[in-house]
């Protein structure tokens, strides 16, 4: 499992913006450290990239509003601090789909 924060940092030509801009981003990396905790995961599946100089990965993704949170590639959230307890929730769910083997239970 991977998971990506994209905060609204960086700079983009001209354009800088500092680390302290995004309260809504701070809160966001806060949740989903909380709910990696909660399933044990470490923290090498967590990753946090400033969203400004990294538009070319989340623009095709569909995330077009900091702060983004991609699971396994796929938006999970974004332009909203996502709810701990419920991305909890989804991660145990995305576990437990993975530890099924391929072909389901026999």
């Amino acid at each position: 499992m991977q998971i990506v924060v994209y905060r609204i940092t960086g700079q983009q030509g001209w354009l800088r913006v500092p680390d302290w801009v995004c309260h809504e981003c701070d809160l966001t990396i806060a949740a989903v450290r909380q709910a990696c905790e909660q399933v044990g995961l470490c923290d090498d599946v967590l990753t946090i990239k400033p969203w400004l100089t990294h538009l070319h990965e989340v623009l095709p993704q569909g995330a077009h509003h900091p702060p983004v949170v991609l699971i396994d590639g796929k938006v999970y959230s974004q332009g909203v601090v996502p709810s701990a307890p419920d991305l909890t929730n989804f991660l145990r769910g995305v576990l437990a789909k993975e530890r099924i083997p391929q072909g389901g239970i026999s």
